[in-house]
């Protein structure tokens, strides 16, 4: 018997747009990542916002952004265009299904935590 694999393994590549982000900002901001969250600062970006709350506007993903995320233990972390797309890749990487989740838009307040945290800190510190 081989050890080669039946089927071989691939790439694939998905398209998120801003409103897969923003949708997943909600999420964490107004109630996945509440227990660890303490402050959030937008820095560049938040005049992009055409709606309220500023993150649940598309604009503000789709462009240049810095928002200063402060948790508990009073550091602070910078939510960048560079730090999604290196959440993204972790996710892919080690849970698959919330890409799918997010993709699929049926995801949840988890769904937004688990996002934001692979994307602040390239992994899954809380819970």
């Amino acid at each position: 018997m081989s050890d080669t694999p039946v089927l071989a393994t691939f790439p694939a590549t998905i398209q998120l747009t801003a409103q897969h982000v923003a949708d997943q900002i909600i999420a964490a901001f107004e109630g996945g990542s509440n227990y660890w969250i303490e402050e959030v600062t937008p820095k560049k970006g938040r005049e992009l916002a055409k709606e309220r709350p500023w993150y649940a506007c598309p604009n503000v993903w789709s462009g240049d952004f810095l928002i200063e995320i402060k948790v508990q233990e009073d550091k602070a972390y910078e939510l960048t265009p560079a730090s999604i797309k290196t959440g993204l890749d972790y996710l892919s990487k080690q849970a698959a299904s919330r890409i799918a989740e997010i993709v699929e838009e049926n995801g949840d307040a988890e769904t937004g935590d688990v996002f934001l945290q692979a994307c602040l800190f390239g992994d899954i510190v809380y819970g």
